[in-house]
């Protein structure tokens, strides 16, 4: 049985690397060579990086596009595993799949196994990949936020004599996405008044200036998550 199992919506664009020729190879993985987003998902960082390649069918090197990130992503979930070893496992995978189609034969096994060598061996696309890890090794990771403000009425004794004074009421949408629940998207209500935004507000600046702080502090090296310059 094979060590690793690639998702399923993967194997197509997994196996498509099979059919690719050495130039493409080499293209491929200069563009991860040269990638450097590590605000999204390493997937859609390989997708846009492999744009820039010239390829007859878009659809089809997208799909291996985000095949080869995802795998990234599962590389550094195995970070105890060589390099050597985890393509001997992505070949035993394809191996083990039902399906004819994609099925790794084991005459294709020995040059397959150098196009992934070569595709999985960009350092630089590693340092994506884990700071990706790192950045979302959490319970909850934050996906998205929104403030509704409304006012609320405060009525006297007699409410047909309408409003007697408002409410400013602002709430605060938090979306975030639960690691291992099967929903994955979550949010929670906070009700904030004027003060409360000025305190978040008061955080948030003093978040970026520790990140700056931080960054100036490494100038050898890059940091990832502080504030553009």
């Amino acid at each position: 049985m094979a060590k690793l199992n690639i998702p399923e919506g993967y194997r197509v664009g997994v196996s498509k690397i099979r059919k690719l020729d050495d130039r493409t190879v080499h293209e491929i993985r200069n563009a991860l060579d040269k990638a450097t987003d590590t605000y999204r998902r390493p997937d859609t960082v390989a997708v846009e990086a492999l744009s820039s390649i010239s390829h007859t069918n878009v659809d089809e090197f997208k799909e291996i596009a985000e095949a080869v990130g995802t795998l990234y992503s599962v590389k550094m979930s195995r970070s105890n595993v060589s390099l050597d070893q985890f393509v001997e496992d992505v070949c035993d995978a394809m191996e083990s799949v039902d399906s004819p189609d994609l099925k790794l034969q084991a005459s294709d096994r020995p040059q397959f196994k150098e196009k992934l060598l070569t595709l999985f061996g960009s350092p630089n696309f590693d340092i994506l990949a884990k700071a990706w890890d790192l950045k979302t090794d959490d319970e909850r990771v934050f996906c998205g936020a929104r403030i509704l403000t409304d006012l609320r009425p405060v009525f006297g004794q007699n409410i047909k004599d309408g409003p007697k004074a408002m409410v400013v009421v602002h709430l605060l949408k938090l979306g975030f996405d639960r690691v291992g629940d099967a929903k994955r998207h979550n949010e929670f209500h906070v009700s904030l008044d004027a003060e409360d935004l000025e305190s978040l507000g008061d955080l948030i600046k003093r978040a970026e200036d520790k990140a700056n702080a931080l960054r100036n502090s490494v100038r050898d090296i890059p940091v990832f998550g502080a504030p553009k310059e």
